[in-house]
Parts: structure tokens; sequence; C-alpha cells
């Protein structure tokens, strides 16, 4: 699947949007108020996200030039991510904390979407200017650490109930 920068930018502030979503879904479903607080906090996070996306699309749409590679190679990559996993779910707006669901379960989810957007991500960085780039890479290593943080959240979670 081919997208043009423009349509890569909208579908990385997609993603930030349904990150915002979602852990204040699961801000909800939990009774740990300290969960809470790092759901809270990762929401923050992604909103961060989305205004950098947003800035960027800005840009582009303003004539600068922030994204100068686009080769069918990067393009089509991040199409195989998209298509291949939960980010297509992510993105068609797939309910995936449906009532009832069990935390672990949404941390399962939550932790899908963090290593699926750190793919995401590092496809576009070849795409994106040096000077931007610097700001996409604090975008991915946060990312990491919403990843991580959801790993231990779970790995806790099961040693509690185990």
């Amino acid at each position: 699947m081919r997208f043009s920068p423009s349509e890569i930018l909208e579908m990385a502030k997609e993603l930030e949007r349904r990150g915002i979503d979602f852990y204040n879904r699961l801000a909800q479903l939990t009774s740990s108020s300290s969960a809470r607080e790092v759901f809270s906090f990762l929401k923050e996070e992604e909103k961060k996200h989305l205004e950098f996306f947003t800035n960027l699309q800005k840009e582009l749409n303003e004539g600068q030039e922030i994204l100068f590679s686009t080769t069918d190679e990067s393009v089509n990559y991040l199409g195989a991510i998209v298509e291949s996993g939960i980010l297509d779910k992510v993105l068609k707006g797939v309910n995936l904390t449906p009532a009832g669901i069990k935390m672990e379960d949404a941390l399962e989810v939550g932790i899908e979407i963090e290593k699926e957007s750190i793919l995401f991500y590092q496809g576009l960085i070849p795409m994106v200017s040096p000077e931007k780039r610097e700001w996409l890479d604090k975008v991915i290593e946060e990312e990491k650490k919403h990843f991580l943080r959801l790993q231990s959240m779970k790995r806790e979670l099961k040693e509690k109930e185990g």
C-alpha cells in the first residue's frame, strides 16, 4: 500500500489520538490509584506526540521540506506495519478494550500497540529531515518507555494474581 507524506502524518496523528483514548479508558477501568496515575501520565505523553505530528503536518502543508525521502521501499514498509497487525484495528477505530476486559488483557493490547508504534515511527526516520529527526527520536524513546512500563505493570499484575 502506498501513502503520501500527508497520509503518513495523518496516521501518526490518529495513532496518538487513539492512544489518548486508550489510556483514558484504562484509567477508568482500573481500581488502582497508582495504575491510574501511570495511565494519566501516558495519556499526557501521547498528547505531546500528537502536537508534534500536528505541527509536522502543518509545516508540510505550508510547503516546508520536512519529509525528504519517500521511496517505495520505505512507504511500503510503513504500509506493511499498519496492515499486518494491531495498528490496522487501531486506525479503523476497533474497540480494543470492551466492557469486562481483564486488566491483563488490556495491558497486552497496550503492549502490542506501543511495540508496533515504535516500528512505525522507526520507519519514518529515513523520511524525516535531519532538523526534525531529533524530536522523532524522542517520540520513539518515549514509546519504548511506555512499552516497558506496560510490560512491568503486566508482570506485577501476574505476580499479585499468581
